[in-house]
């Protein structure tokens, strides 16, 4: 089950189905190419570390009432987020991986006119550590 925590929050969110999960790791080099030369010449330079995105997109199924508290709990880890602080703690059903350090980027859901039995949505987080936690 793929889930996210806010540390110190009332407990996990169930992100339903995940459909896609793409994990992205980079180094944020510099470059600078060398004039009248060919890419084996560039200088690279590793000034600011590495950074992992994920990005999940999913569907939660259920009644209306399980759809609605699913938005209001995501946009609530969101808030504690923004206003204390919190981290949140990642767990991800296809890798294994349990209470990776994150914080959400951003977060979208579609609900479908007449259809009350799913919203899909799609959540950015940054791997990484809050400052002040």
């Amino acid at each position: 089950m793929a889930s996210i925590e806010a540390t110190g929050g009332a407990g996990a969110v169930d992100l339903g189905e995940v459909f896609t999960e793409i994990s992205t790791k980079s180094n944020n080099l510099i470059k600078f190419p060398v004039p009248l030369s060919d890419s084996e010449n560039t200088i690279l330079m590793d000034l600011f570390g590495t950074e992992r995105t994920i990005v999940l997109d999913g569907v939660k199924v259920g009644v209306l009432a399980v759809l609605r508290t699913f938005v209001e709990e995501v946009e609530a880890i969101i808030k504690l987020q923004t206003e204390e602080g919190s981290q949140v703690l990642f767990t991800s059903s296809w890798t294994g991986v349990t209470n990776m350090k994150c914080l959400i980027q951003d977060f979208s859901y579609t609900k479908i006119k007449g259809d009350e039995s799913q919203v899909k949505y799609s959540l950015t987080l940054q791997e990484g550590q809050a400052i002040g936690s």
